[in-house]
This record gives structure tokens, C-alpha cells and sequence, in this order.
């Protein structure tokens, strides 16, 4: 039997990733929301973990519309941050203050049952093992639902990022570092984050990549169809047996 290294290096092993391609962004966001209220229902008490991002935010606004008429209940989910922003100036529009604007503030979700990194921590490196130690715990997370970097990162795995990572802190490529303006209301200096790793894909028991919008045609083009490579760590999506792409017609433009 392979280890985890020797299946990422063997291209035997890739393959395309499971893809559904919605016709525009609203029929991607309710796929996805579909997902989730799915693995909710299976199992009440899963542990959820969430990407802070625009793309997810008419899912988020689903989720919020299905709890509300009682259609699916998140009252017995956990959750756990996918990612932060570390060594901000201003941390009022970070990652969790976009998930508390945008779904566990709408949703009313339990502030404990929100387990998030601390980004305060005297020791990082603890603080990273912490959050690992938690997830297995709890025997894995059993749903990721993660967004797309135009650098094809995921959570802030950026280019280079072993396969083989768990939670680190990561050094942050020039392009998210660029891209990552969008979040806050004013320019801001964007060094270094926090992430869970990698490997936490490979263990968890469904991955959801989810991208949409013209400006990700090419980025989704490339990962579809590059041998599995940390340079792309989206590329992994070829070797998880859990993972599922889900597009809106305009990012998988460059496939079609």
C-alpha cells in the first residue's frame, strides 16, 4: 500500500476530479448548498468547515433561507476555521468577521461550536498542532467546502504547500497578497497566515471545491488539467476520492 507521498507523486493515481457544471452562479450556490444540507441531514452533529470568501456568499445566504424555514438545522453542527490572516493592523475585517457578517451570525450558530484559530497565541506552532489535535478528536471534518485562489491555493495553502501538511502557518504568496485587498475596506499589508493543511483534505469525508466567474476560467483550466503538483495545490483535487468540483458555466469555460 502507497503512503500519502507516494500517491501524490504517482499519476497513476490522478484523475479528472468529479465535476458538476452549473449554468451560472446562482444553480452553483444552490448545488453546493444542496451538498451541505445533504451531510447535515446524514449526520446533525458533522463537523463543518467553511471558507470565508465571495464566493460562497449566496451559498451561505441558502443555508440561511433553508434554517430559517426549518428545512435543514445547524444547531447540532460544529465548525472549524479553514484559515486567518495573521499580523493585521486591523483584524475587524478578517476571516472570522466575514463568517460571523456572512453565516454564523445569520445562522445564530453557537459561539461554542465555532473552533477557531488563535491568532493571539504566544506559540503558533501550538496553537496550529491545537487545532489539529481537535479535528481528530472528532474523528476528521466531514465536510469542506473550500473556494479557489487565482494562484490555485487552497484555505491559504499557497503554491509550493506539501500534500503532506496539516495546520501551519504559511508564508503569503505575492498573488494573494494582491488579491486579498478585496476583503478589507482600505489597503492593508497581508504577510502571513494560518491554514489548515492539506492533508486535512485527504482525510476529510467530502470535499467541495467551489468556483465561479469568468476570472477563474483559466486558474480552473489549469487544475483540471496539470499532473498533481504542490505548484497547483488545487491539483489535488485529482487524487482525493472524496472531492467534487462544482463550477458555474463561466469558470469552466476553459474545460468545456
Amino acid at each position: 500500500m502507497m503512503n500519502l507521498q507516494e500517491t501524490c507523486n504517482s499519476t497513476k493515481m490522478a484523475k479528472p476530479p468529479k465535476t458538476i457544471i452549473c449554468d451560472d452562479y446562482e444553480a452553483m450556490s444552490r448545488q453546493c448548498a444542496d451538498l451541505i444540507c445533504g451531510a447535515v441531514k446524514a449526520k446533525p452533529d458533522l463537523l463543518l468547515c467553511l471558507p470565508a470568501g465571495n464566493t460562497a456568499v449566496r451559498t451561505y445566504q441558502i443555508l440561511k433561507e433553508r434554517s430559517d424555514s426549518g428545512e435543514t438545522d445547524f444547531s447540532h453542527a460544529n465548525f472549524v476555521a479553514l484559515d486567518e490572516w495573521l499580523d493585521l493592523e486591523d483584524e475587524s475585517e478578517n476571516c472570522t468577521a466575514f463568517m460571523v457578517r456572512n453565516f454564523y451570525g445569520p445562522l445564530h450558530i453557537d459561539d461554542n461550536r465555532i473552533h477557531l484559530f488563535d491568532i493571539h497565541a504566544e506559540n503558533l506552532e501550538d496553537e496550529c498542532k491545537k487545532i489539529d489535535r481537535f479535528i481528530f478528536e472528532n474523528h476528521g471534518i466531514d465536510l469542506m467546502l473550500l473556494g479557489l485562489g487565482m494562484n490555485g491555493h487552497l484555505g491559504l495553502n499557497e503554491p509550493g504547500s506539501s500534500f503532506e501538511s496539516y495546520a501551519k502557518i504559511v508564508i503569503l504568496d505575492p498573488v494573494t497578497q494582491n488579491v486579498g485587498q478585496k476583503y478589507f475596506s482600505k489597503p492593508i499589508r497581508l504577510s502571513r497566515g494560518i491554514t489548515l493543511g492539506i492533508r486535512h483534505m485527504f482525510d476529510a469525508k467530502q470535499v467541495i471545491l467551489q468556483a465561479g466567474g469568468k476570472a477563474k476560467a483559466d486558474i480552473v483550466k489549469k487544475i483540471c488539467q496539470s499532473k498533481p503538483t504542490p505548484m497547483l495545490p488545487a491539483t489535488v483535487m485529482q487524487l482525493l476520492d472524496n472531492g467534487i468540483v462544482v463550477l458555474d458555466r463561466d469558470a469552466a469555460s476553459g474545460i468545456l
